[in-house]
This record gives C-alpha cells, sequence and structure tokens, in this order.
C-alpha cells in the first residue's frame, strides 16, 4: 500500500494495526458460532437465526444512550475493556465444549455479551479517529480501515473453516478470543482521549439521547444513509442468518467451502475499498454511494445458484456484494464524521447505529420466521431481491450530489459575554491557539 500522511500518525497506526487482528478473528466467528449450533448442537433454521439476533439485538437495545455514555468515559479505556471483556466471553465456549457442558443458552448468552460489548467499542473507534488524523485525512484513513477490513473478510471465513474442519466450531473460536486479546494490548499504543467535562453536554443523558437521534433524522445526509442502511442491513441479515443452514444442508456445502467463498468474496471488499478514492474522482462521492448500494444486487445472483455448480454462483454474487459494500461504507462514514461536529459524533455515531443497526436483530427474525413457514430457497431469494432497493433513499436525497467529500468545520468561536470581557482588561492576552485547544475534547 502507498505510503499516506495518515501513517504517521501513531494513534492511527494502532488503531489500524489492532481492528486488523480482531477481524481476522471475528472472520472465524462468523462460520464457527452458528457451526458450532449446527454441528455440536444439533440446531435448527430458526435456532441458528435467533442466535444472529442475539448477536445483533444489542445495538438494538443500547444503540441509542450507548453514544452518551461514550462520552463520559475514556475512549481508549473503554476500547480496550470492550476487547477484553470480548476476549474472555468467548473463550468460555471452547471451555465448555471441552468439559461437555455447552448448550444453546450459553451460546445465546455469549452473543449478546459480546454484542453489548461491541456496541460501545464501535462507538467509540468511530467517533476516536477524527482526533486521530487530520481533518482531510478523514476519508482516507477510513479508506485504509476498510482495507484490513477487506484483508480479514479474504483470510478469515478460509481460516475459519479451516479450522472447524480441524479442531471442531467451538475450539475454533478461541482464535476469536485470542485476537481480541491481542487488539486489547495493541490499542494501548492509542492516545488518552479524555471523557468530556462535566457540564461539557448540556442536558440529562435522556436530553442527550433525544439531541442525537433528532441530529441524524434532521441532517440532509446522515437521515438518507441512515434509511438506506437500515433497509439494507434488515434484508442482509435475513439472508445471513439462514444462508450457512441453507448451504451446508440443502446446497451440501462443507465448512471448508463456505469458508473459502465467503474468503474468496472477501477480495471485492479490497478492490471496493481501493476502487473508492478513483471512483469519487470520477464520478462523486454521492453517486459512488449510489453505485455502491445498487451493487447489492449480487446478492440475487447468488440466490440464483444452482443445486450443481453452485460455487461460481455464490463467488460471483457475493463479491459484486462486497464492492458495492465496500464503496458505500468508506464513502457513508466518512460523509458523516465530516459534517459532525466533535461535540456531536460520539450521539450521532450511536443514534446512526441504532438506526441502521437496530434493524438487523429484526432481519435476523423475520428470516427464521420465513425460512420456517417458506422454506430456506424462497428465504433467501426474497432477501436478495429486496436489498438492492437500498439505492433508492440515497438516490432521491442530497446524497446524490456530493461531488467531493466535504472539509469538516472548525469549532465555532466562543462568545464571551460583556460582562466577562469587561473583566478581563488588563490581564496579559493568552498565548494564540489556547482557547482552540481548551475546546478540544
Amino acid at each position: 500500500m502507498r505510503w499516506h500522511p495518515v501513517w504517521s500518525h501513531r494513534g492511527f497506526r494502532a488503531l489500524w494495526a489492532a481492528s486488523g487482528v480482531s477481524l481476522v478473528g471475528t472472520q472465524v466467528s462468523v462460520l464457527a458460532l452458528p457451526l458450532t449450533a449446527l454441528v455440536a448442537l444439533h440446531a435448527s433454521a430458526g435456532q441458528v437465526a435467533l442466535l444472529a439476533a442475539a448477536g445483533t439485538a444489542p445495538f438494538l437495545l443500547l444503540g441509542l444512550p450507548a453514544g452518551a455514555w461514550v462520552d463520559r468515559w475514556s475512549r481508549r479505556t473503554l476500547m480496550v475493556w470492550c476487547d477484553a471483556g470480548r476476549a474472555v466471553l468467548l473463550a468460555t465456549l471452547p471451555v465448555a465444549q471441552l468439559a461437555g457442558v455447552l448448550t444453546l443458552v450459553h451460546l445465546y448468552v455469549v452473543a449478546l455479551g459480546v454484542g453489548s460489548l461491541s456496541v460501545f467499542f464501535d462507538i467509540a473507534s468511530l467517533s476516536v479517529l477524527p482526533t486521530l488524523v487530520e481533518p482531510d485525512q478523514i476519508a482516507p484513513a477510513n479508506s485504509r480501515l476498510e482495507v484490513v477490513r477487506a484483508a480479514a473478510q479474504t483470510s478469515g471465513p478460509a481460516a475459519g473453516g479451516a479450522l472447524v474442519q480441524a479442531l471442531t466450531a467451538p475450539v475454533a473460536l478461541a482464535v476469536d478470543a485470542a485476537s481480541y486479546a491481542v487488539s486489547a494490548l495493541l490499542l494501548r499504543g492509542l492516545p488518552h482521549v479524555p471523557a468530556r467535562p462535566a457540564g461539557a453536554v448540556s442536558g440529562g443523558l435522556l436530553a442527550q439521547v433525544r439531541a442525537g437521534l433528532r441530529f441524524c433524522l434532521d441532517h440532509p445526509y446522515v437521515r438518507p444513509l441512515a434509511v438506506g442502511a437500515a433497509w439494507l442491513n434488515f434484508w442482509t441479515e435475513g439472508l445471513l442468518a439462514v444462508f450457512l443452514t441453507y448451504a451446508v444442508r440443502e446446497l451440501r456445502l462443507s465448512a471448508a467451502v463456505v469458508g473459502t467463498v465467503l474468503a474468496v468474496a472477501g477480495v471485492g471488499y479490497l478492490a471496493g475499498s481501493m476502487l473508492t478514492p478513483r471512483l469519487n474522482a470520477r464520478i462523486g462521492v454521492g453517486p459512488a454511494i449510489v453505485v455502491g448500494a445498487a451493487l447489492n444486487a449480487g446478492f440475487v445472483v447468488a440466490a440464483c445458484a444452482p443445486r450443481t455448480g453452485t460455487v461460481p454462483w455464490l463467488l460471483l454474487g457475493f463479491t459484486v456484494t462486497a464492492v458495492g459494500v465496500s464503496i458505500w461504507n468508506v464513502n457513508a462514514v466518512s460523509l458523516r464524521q465530516a459534517t459532525t461536529e466533535d461535540a456531536m459524533l460520539a450521539r450521532m455515531n450511536a443514534a446512526n447505529r441504532f438506526l441502521i443497526w437496530g434493524t438487523m436483530p429484526l432481519g435476523a427474525a423475520a428470516g427464521g420466521l420465513l425460512a420456517g413457514q417458506f422454506g430456506l430457497r424462497a428465504t433467501v431469494a426474497v432477501c436478495a431481491l429486496a436489498a438492492p432497493a437500498c439505492a433508492l433513499p440515497v438516490l432521491f436525497s442530497p446524497v446524490r450530489k456530493v461531488r467531493a467529500m466535504p472539509q469538516p468545520q472548525p469549532p465555532a468561536p466562543v462568545r464571551i459575554p460583556v460582562r466577562t470581557q469587561e473583566r478581563t482588561q488588563g490581564r496579559p492576552t493568552p498565548p494564540a491557539g489556547t482557547e482552540r485547544r481548551e475546546l478540544k475534547h
């Protein structure tokens, strides 16, 4: 990867490395967790879908207040403890399996706990990035984070499939636990980002939550992006909640083959993250987001896969979709960060995650219900056809007209009351830049 000024920031390098390590482990769990339910505990399609819902339910239950809470803690400390907690929770699964006491309830509890910690970690991570790099480096920094995500999506599922085959699914989850522990150590290299001083944000918790939600619903860019992402996540999660069961039980694919398909498709995510800067320069940021959303039509190709010669169809479908998701993620995250002031960033990220990820457990539950009512193949087809409609809210919004990434606005100057000005007359003038440093939290 070419050298870019973002690499000169030690904090960004620490965040980038920690993200890469933990994401590889997470991709192992993408296969290992549901396969533990399917193979080790003989779960039904509905029970596997419920497991997926448990992992994403915290974004619906905790998403709104999490932003206000994140503002009250040191973000570095919070991220380290979240990683440590996720490592401990996941480590209990292989231990329980080896002891012969693993149950579905245990899986649900771990999925719910890991998901809850992920709510706080993700909001803190999104909110800390603009403090690690210069304002004009936010989009390149996000692009490089998506590259490491793509690399994890390429290597993680293949490694997960091989580990499941060699060690069984519960033991493979130990790899994810170890990745979170390593990530926690790497994140100690982040600069200290203190909590906001008491009184820096007006109003109580409920008022702060309302302010974050109102900001997202009123913002001309954040609102349509949230609507489109919420729609996409609902149907994508519905598809993914039943896809592994569908691939193993109806398409007769092994864990290793499914892992390889997802790994090769991850190359599409890598290609999308590298393509995004050129696409933005060629057609503009807004049109690129629309293109990325429309490429989710790749799911339709995957849904049409025949029972013989299945793998090429799945590869093409998931790869095209991965390209689109990557383009969307790089630009949507950067656009939100660039147009939100620092004081609102954590609450915006929390409210936005609530809106767009809160549909995921609902989608997973809907996928399980549809599978039980109409069958696995019909459910995959319905979800695949519905997903690309996420492009419509963005297409008919001001986002479509954004040509270049806006530059973040500097903090507004503090208005000093007349009485304060009178009292400070005759005092030494503070050094240049003092006021700005006091405003940065």
